[in-house]
């Protein structure tokens, strides 16, 4: 049989892929594959540009916005060979923010070969651990991570870890947090110097198959639709029974939750529900609060008294919404009703758009346990999108570092 000669072998064509990204607060810049011919780039379903340039600046966007680009290349009838997705968002550098994951972009690219995930840089950060479905992938000193393993047909869930000493922190009277910190992490039995004096940022990141998100793309009008959010945050203690950190009171011991993380408990400490829903125009939003009855008892553990904490700590700061988005900021501040202690302190700021993609960050002190749990109308059961245990009523105090979270979807 005779060989086939260089010109006659059949050429693999180019394969397209993201080279580029660049952000500001209200621009959009990247770079692909220049594999020739004609590509079309939508932005949330809307044509932006068709041509020949590999490249596209999308100008006066919104700062701190999500959006969702398709690139296609074109053969000469028009049909679609082959498309890029990316998921990326403009910067938002207000200075009013504690939480630095509320400024930087999280950005997922998907092609036919691969799953990249890039993020903005954090000061202090020396390196993250990227995390698969709960399975270590690696560590990298990057912005960045690609998955080449992904299976094409299966969605995955995204952790990202770094930590920071404290003194790195975006919080006002940083310096002392992190003296006092390390005095807390000598004396603390539970904890250690370094533990309490780092701060830890989690980036998760939920992301559909590469098969799903690539697929042809309905009509822009058939994708917006009414969707709805079901949000629920609660805070409780594991145990059945707490000693008082101050030996001489006469309230010796607090009643516990004696409970694991469960999104339907009937023991917690604080629970906030919040409501999400799109209308044909425009969405509402309803938020519930409620407040676990604090127990005190003696010595010996019989009861002493009990009260209720006001829940005029959780507060529903802010709605803002238009057609194609609402915006929510929570703040919520709950103190035991019984002795003086530190309050529990959260706060988050979520986005919620109509084309079925959320962003919520949050912020907490790491006591006591916090659970977030989220589901849509379709959904018949809760999915857990944060978890934090418990490390000691004490790291409830002012001086100790905070944990950062943020969890968005790209399905």
């Amino acid at each position: 049989m005779k060989k086939k000669s260089d010109s006659e072998r059949l050429i693999l064509p180019m394969r397209m892929e993201l080279e580029l990204l660049e952000q500001t607060e209200t621009t959009i810049f990247f770079i692909w594959s220049n594999t020739g011919g004609t590509y079309r780039v939508e932005r949330d379903g809307k044509l932006i540009y068709n041509g020949t340039d590999n490249s596209i600046k999308d100008e006066n966007l919104t700062p701190g916005e999500l959006y969702i680009y398709t690139v296609e290349r074109l053969d000469l009838e028009d049909n679609v060979i082959e498309r890029l997705k990316l998921q990326t968002g403009t910067e938002n550098y207000q200075d009013d923010f504690i939480n630095r994951l509320q400024q930087i972009t999280v950005s997922t690219i998907i092609s036919e070969s691969k799953t990249a995930i890039a993020w903005g840089s954090i000061d202090g950060i020396l390196s993250f651990d990227i995390y698969r479905d709960g399975e270590l992938l690696g560590t990298t000193e990057k912005n960045q991570f690609t998955d080449k393993t992904a299976e094409k047909d299966k969605a995955y869930t995204y952790w990202i870890q770094g930590k920071r000493p404290l003194e790195k922190s975006e919080e006002t009277m940083k310096n002392g947090k992190s003296v006092l910190a390390t005095f807390f992490g000598m004396a603390n039995v539970k904890s250690t110097q370094v533990k309490a004096s780092n701060e830890e940022f989690w980036i998760i990141k939920r992301v559909a198959s590469r098969k799903a998100l690539l697929r042809e793309l309905p009509t822009e009008k058939a994708r917006i639709g009414q969707p709805e959010w079901q949000l629920r945050y609660l805070t409780f203690l594991s145990e059945e029974f707490l000693p008082n950190p101050s030996p001489l009171s006469l309230n010796r011991f607090f009643k516990g939750d004696n409970r694991s993380f469960d999104p339907e408990a009937k023991e917690y400490r604080t629970r906030v529900d919040l409501n999400i829903r799109f209308q044909e125009e425009g969405a509402s939003v309803d938020c519930s609060k409620d407040v676990g009855t604090t127990i005190a008892y003696d010595w010996r553990k019989k009861f002493r008294k009990a009260d209720v904490a006001s829940s005029d700590g959780i507060e529903l700061k802010e709605v803002k919404e238009d057609n194609h988005k609402v915006a929510i900021d929570l703040k919520h501040s709950v103190s035991n009703p019984l002795v003086s202690s530190p309050n529990i302190d959260y706060q988050i700021a979520a986005n919620f758009y109509r084309v079925g993609i959320y962003d919520i960050i949050g912020i907490h002190d790491q006591a006591p346990n916090h659970e977030v749990y989220l589901k849509s109308g379709s959904d018949a059961e809760w999915g857990q999108i944060h978890e934090a245990e418990d490390k000691g009523l004490s790291w409830m105090a002012g001086p100790i570092a905070c944990q950062y979270w943020r969890i968005s979807n790209f399905e």
